[in-house]
């Protein structure tokens, strides 16, 4: 039966070699943090723990920046997921989302939004209202996808290249990060305001609630330091 639910299913259409979605999230996170750690080193000629702790933290944000951008746009697959999948799984959320991780899928159905929402239906099970595009939770992770793509991509070059004033980089750092955490703050308020943690345990909600965000509680506080630095020091030894 569980295989049957499944909401990720490769186009039998496409050909060469497949990967899980955990063997992917491993490769794009490790794979991009090192290049921005390799670049900042040719370019500057140091190695700098806060750049790479910052690089590593905003390559998973542009990651799931993709995410949410296919949760909006394949919206209804996640709906409609969830909605064929929380009877049969009533009770095991965690082995569905544990199911989509390890999944196979050709290489190239990685480039679209659809192969994604799959993960929105995993997350439904502990927080119904991504499966409800009226909810808090919806909208601020769609919210985030499309407003912070391009500024976190920005500044994850920038600390390297530094083709902005410091100050500037500094201030679209403050916009970002302040957003980041204020968000998630806020999220987890509305989480246990609504009582949303009900009938989960809680080894199953820290795995897949608490440290599905609480990097975005605390890193977004070391970027709005490495932001003020910026500004009031009006140069990039932050990262030198």
């Amino acid at each position: 039966m569980a295989n049957e639910v499944t909401a990720i299913q490769p186009d039998a259409k496409t050909k060469g070699p497949t990967l899980s979605l955990m063997a992917v999230l491993t490769l794009v996170v490790a794979g991009g943090t090192l290049f921005h750690a390799w670049l900042h080193h040719r370019v500057n000629g140091v190695v700098n723990p806060t750049q790479i702790a910052l690089a590593f933290f905003l390559v998973i944000n542009i990651l799931v920046t993709w995410w949410e951008i296919a949760l909006f746009v394949c919206y209804d697959d996640v709906r409609e997921g969830y909605e064929r999948a929380r009877g049969p799984y009533e009770g095991r959320g965690l082995e569905f989302v544990g199911e989509v991780f390890r999944r196979p899928v050709p290489i190239l159905q990685y480039f679209s939004f659809r192969v994604w929402a799959p993960l929105w239906t995993g997350y439904s099970f502990f927080d119904d209202g991504y499966s409800d595009k009226r909810s808090f939770g919806f909208n601020i992770d769609v919210g985030n996808g499309f407003s912070t793509l391009i500024p976190a991509t920005m500044f994850a070059f920038g600390m390297t290249f530094h083709f902005l004033p410091a100050r500037v980089l500094g201030i679209i750092g403050i916009i970002i990060f302040w957003q980041m955490f204020y968000g998630t703050v806020v999220y987890f308020f509305q989480y246990v305001n609504n009582r949303r943690y009900e009938g989960h345990s809680f080894r199953d909600l820290f795995l897949v609630v608490g440290l599905s965000n609480l990097a975005w509680a605390v890193m977004p506080l070391l970027g709005l330091k490495v932001s003020v630095d910026l500004i009031m020091d009006g140069s990039y030894a932050v990262f030198l």
